[in-house]
């Protein structure tokens, strides 16, 4: 993650904050059943009764309509996939209309629904009697993006009308709030994409110039992640809506709002997707900065994106150092070498002597303020510095499996630079640059 602060010299370079790795885990940490694969279209009808359904039936109705939805958006049939929205509500039916469009654009290679069988149906009288609210995983890959089809979940209100299964609403769910502290772009209407390789750009209608120039910045940025973090995604997200929804107010650092941030991808870990797993990451940026954000500022988080999947147990003077290390050598690569150059002089001689313990979590900004960020990546290119590249690709993903307790860090620590952090703090304070 990233915060709005600028840094002190000529152009924007963009000051690291938090990494949130666990921003979305209670979105999805819910038991859900596995209902199989999109398959063919099938009917959505029951037999008409007197009394309230069963849950057996709503279920198996729900289930149904589900499927059938699934396998006509990929199939690209709008009719057979508004044919189960209720007809007398329009704005649903428009709202259905535009997230077909959107999510046609984004390229799916695979989607899916599963209706969480653990969460108590929502009695929704005013759809009438048959109508309850029920909360359903999504599962959506984007084609050349996602390894894994990345999980997100919804709120959808069902009812019988005339003896077939319909959807008649989708916020309802007096929980729905709670499912994900934003929404996803494709809900939040007309967007636009833009495609260059490893990178898909999601962007609301009308800007389209927007959309290509993040994709052109993001091309520099992509090949310096995987050289560095010696790991890559299939492609990455970037997603630079307008609509404050895009962003949740919950992904703050040091009283800053973040500039972007790199959301984990969770995707089912078993097949009753009872359990889920990271597999990857996408970037979100703040609509305040959609039209700042540079190759910089996705370099920083698209190395988020590269090390999530790894665990989210590493310190955050590792985590944030590593991808200031990453943003900062693009920055030298280019045309910030005098200014790289100068803060880590500054940062050498002024905040480095006063260091007593690595920054540590929860407090990361501590004495240092924004320049804790400085401070991790001086931490960082030392350890490459002294070290190599591939040790501390190594000291990273063994911490970041955990546990978190300054015991085993401290075991990690020695075993891969047979030092403690004490001895650490001491070898930093006499280092004065890279040779």
């Amino acid at each position: 993650m990233t915060t709005s602060a600028e840094r002190p010299w000529p152009r924007r370079l963009w000051i690291a904050g938090v990494a949130v790795l666990a921003v979305l885990a209670a979105a999805v940490t819910w038991f859900v059943v596995g209902r199989g694969e999109s398959g063919a279209e099938v009917p959505a009808a029951v037999p008409t009764t007197t009394e309230p359904p069963s849950e057996e039936q709503l279920l198996a109705g729900a289930e149904a309509v589900l499927k059938a939805r699934a396998s006509a958006l990929l199939a690209g049939r709008l009719p057979q996939y508004l044919q189960y929205v209720d007809p007398e509500n329009q704005q649903l039916r428009q709202r259905d209309q535009q997230v077909f469009a959107n999510l046609r654009k984004l390229g799916l290679s695979r989607l899916s629904y599963q209706v969480d069988t653990n969460w108590a149906p929502e009695v929704q009288a005013q759809h009438g009697p048959s109508a309850r609210a029920l909360r359903v995983l999504m599962q959506l890959q984007i084609a050349g993006i996602d390894s894994a089809p990345r999980a997100t979940s919804l709120g959808y209100t069902f009812a019988e009308r005339d003896g077939r299964w319909l959807l008649v609403d989708d916020d309802d769910l007096a929980a729905e709030t709670n499912l994900s502290a934003y929404r996803e772009p494709w809900d939040l209407g007309a967007i636009e994409v833009a495609r260059r390789p490893g990178v898909l750009v999601v962007v609301p209608a009308g800007e389209r110039p927007n959309a290509e120039r993040l994709a052109r910045e993001a091309q520099p940025a992509i090949p310096i992640v995987h050289s560095i973090t010696r790991r890559a995604q299939a492609g990455i997200l970037v997603v630079a809506m307008a609509d404050s929804r895009s962003m949740s107010d919950e992904w703050r650092t040091g009283g800053h709002p973040a500039a972007a941030v790199a959301v984990p991808n969770f995707a089912p870990a078993n097949p009753e997707a009872s359990e889920f797993k990271v597999t990857g990451s996408r970037v979100v940026i703040n609509p305040d900065q959609r039209t700042k954000a540079d190759r910089l500022l996705l370099a920083h988080e698209f190395t988020h994106a590269a090390m999530e999947p790894l665990g989210d147990r590493a310190p955050i003077w590792l985590v944030e150092g590593f991808a200031m290390y990453v943003e900062n050598e693009l920055a030298a690569r280019g045309e910030y070498q005098d200014e790289i150059d100068d803060q880590r002089q500054e940062l050498l001689s002024e905040k480095i002597p006063a260091l007593v313990v690595l920054p540590i979590d929860g407090v990361f900004h501590g004495d240092y303020d924004e320049d804790s960020y400085g401070v991790a990546w001086i931490i960082v290119e030392y350890l490459v510095s002294k070290y190599g590249q591939a040790k501390v690709n190594a000291l990273y993903a063994d911490l970041a499996r955990g546990p978190d307790a300054p015991a085993a860090r401290e075991q990690v620590l020695r075993k891969h630079l047979k030092i403690g952090e004490a001895a650490l703090v001491a070898a930093l304070k006499k280092y004065d640059g890279p040779d």
